[in-house]
């Protein structure tokens, strides 16, 4: 394509089949006739116009253009030796709303290896946090917010492989609430969980 060439993309309307100005100018106008006549302030949902942006878009020859070449180098971070540690910190808030009392629980542990103590295999860094959302009581949030993580630890896949190491975990947190006959199990939980392991 030359340069200087002029991409201007056509005007078009998704129902009528016409390209007219006059005749567009009309749908517009009944368009906004409906929109004044609708009684609950929402607009309709049968408008046949459809507006497009028009754009003129002009190509720049290659010998107009300023070039600055440089040589740009990147690493990754495995091939830098960094002695950056970062610190994890974690704050919480919990307000209970208009229930008559609160449900809910969380976890918040910003140095897990020394919370787990000497674990083989983790990583020198590490955190957890989670969110328990209670329904239809406390004892659903508080079980899986003082078990998740040790049953996470405590699973044959972790720390080689954590993502399962969590579903299993779960899993096994559900199953062991039902078996406990000391809690309520008519009442349930939804959890967000986050673990970090290294850096």
């Amino acid at each position: 394509m030359a340069a200087g060439t002029d991409f201007s993309p056509l005007f078009t309307t998704v129902e009528g089949g016409y390209n007219s100005d006059d005749n567009v100018a009309a749908a517009e106008k009944d368009g906004i006739d409906d929109l004044r006549k609708s009684s609950n302030g929402k607009p309709p949902r049968n408008l046949s116009v459809a507006r497009h942006s028009m754009n003129t878009t002009t190509l720049v020859s290659p010998s107009n253009l300023d070039y600055d070449l440089g040589v740009i180098e990147i690493k990754s971070p495995s091939d830098v030796n960094s002695s950056f540690i970062p610190v994890f910190r974690s704050g919480s808030c919990a307000e209970k709303g208009p229930k008559p009392y609160m449900e809910d629980d969380h976890i918040c542990i910003d140095n897990l290896p020394q919370h787990l103590g000497e674990i083989a295999g983790f990583p020198s860094l590490g955190a957890f946090y989670g969110v328990f959302d209670g329904h239809g009581g406390t004892d659903a949030a508080s079980f899986v917010r003082n078990n998740i993580l040790k049953l996470i630890v405590e699973d044959s896949c972790f720390p080689a492989c954590i993502e399962k190491a969590i579903k299993n975990a779960f899993l096994k947190a559900d199953y062991a609430f039902a078996d406990d006959s000391s809690l309520d199990i008519s009442s349930g939980t939804t959890a967000l969980t986050a673990i970090i392991s290294g850096r």
